[in-house]
């Protein structure tokens, strides 16, 4: 194995994890390391790390930055074959590295597991393909959601990452603040502060319409877990993106809120609730989407279409 690091000392709003890891691996000198000072250097540094051989890339940082290099590693084919991945979870917001990332939290043992090649676990995932933003650029990440989703997604960057609240924190807080609204005050489908509000939502699979009308929230992926260790989905896994959607209002939130977001594959769901196993699907609507953090709109006058990508090996122990 060849290893190469990829650094972004600016994820999670400069915690210095990357830094110490850097610091860390001056005694591996075998292993090449790159901190980028400039976002704009990323698609530079993954060119001279294939030409310099590298099989294995870890990459510090948070959600992110991992999405705009697996966009760049699947679009441009940079790599002659692509480098198996590990995620070390140094960022605000590390939702896919919590499900396919490196186990270890010690900036010390992430370095002496890089600099020397040990038995390696790893799992298989594909991405997951926005093919049509209205930008023209392609995204590769590893969840997407609108609708309620981008709203508390942007709430929380917002009103709580650059405050200071990150991680698993600012997402319970979040949630916890959607859930009490919801709980103790009527549905108010005007009030932009709110997450629970009504958003247009179709999603269809080929001609198959999945979910359409009012809805709260659509959201797809390729991942088997989500924030805080959800799993808003059910029905069997028959294929690689599970995409779900959720009505507006949501029905008898005490009775639905945790049946909704945790369980087994056969739990019974809110009604008006989907969930379905895909190889690609569309999303129609007017809401912002996110993938893994960043927004971007849909096309005009068209729907998204969401289609499963590359599959990648991620070394996760």
């Amino acid at each position: 194995m060849t290893a190469a690091v990829l650094i972004n000392p600016k994820s999670g709003r400069g915690n210095g994890k990357g830094v110490a890891l850097a610091e860390a691996l001056k005694q591996h000198s075998h292993v090449k390391v790159h901190q980028l000072t400039a976002f704009g250097q990323l698609e530079g540094a993954l060119y001279a790390f294939a030409s310099g051989g590298c099989t294995d890339l870890f990459i510090s940082s948070g959600d992110g930055t991992v999405q705009a290099i697996q966009t760049l590693l699947a679009e441009k084919r940079i790599f002659p074959a692509l480098p198996r991945i590990c995620l070390l979870p140094h960022g605000t917001t590390n939702m896919t590295a919590a499900d396919i990332g490196y186990r270890t939290r010690s900036i010390a043992a992430q370095a002496a597991f890089i600099g020397a090649p040990v038995p390696q676990e790893v799992r298989v995932r594909p991405t997951l393909r926005a093919a049509n933003p209205r930008d023209g650029q392609a995204r590769h990440g590893m969840f997407l959601g609108t609708g309620a989703v981008s709203a508390a997604t942007r709430h929380t960057q917002v009103s709580l990452n650059d405050k200071g609240v990150k991680g698993n924190l600012a997402t319970f807080a979040a949630l916890a603040s959607a859930v009490g609204k919801s709980l103790f005050s009527a549905p108010n489908p005007h009030d932009p502060s709110r997450f629970d509000r009504p958003f247009p939502i179709t999603v269809k699979a080929g001609n198959t319409v999945l979910a359409t009308g009012t809805q709260l929230l659509a959201l797809a992926t390729t991942l088997d877990k989500l924030i805080l260790g959800t799993r808003p989905f059910w029905g069997g896994k028959s294929g690689p993106i599970r995409v779900t959607t959720f009505p507006y209002p949501v029905p008898n939130i005490p009775r639905w809120f945790l049946p909704a977001i945790m369980g087994g594959e056969k739990r019974t769901a809110p009604p008006g609730a989907t969930s379905h196993a895909v190889t690609g699907c569309s999303i129609e609507t007017s809401a912002e989407f996110v993938i893994d953090g960043e927004f971007f709109d849909a096309p005009e006058g068209e729907a998204l279409r969401i289609e499963s990508g590359p599959e990648f090996t991620y070394i996760i122990r």
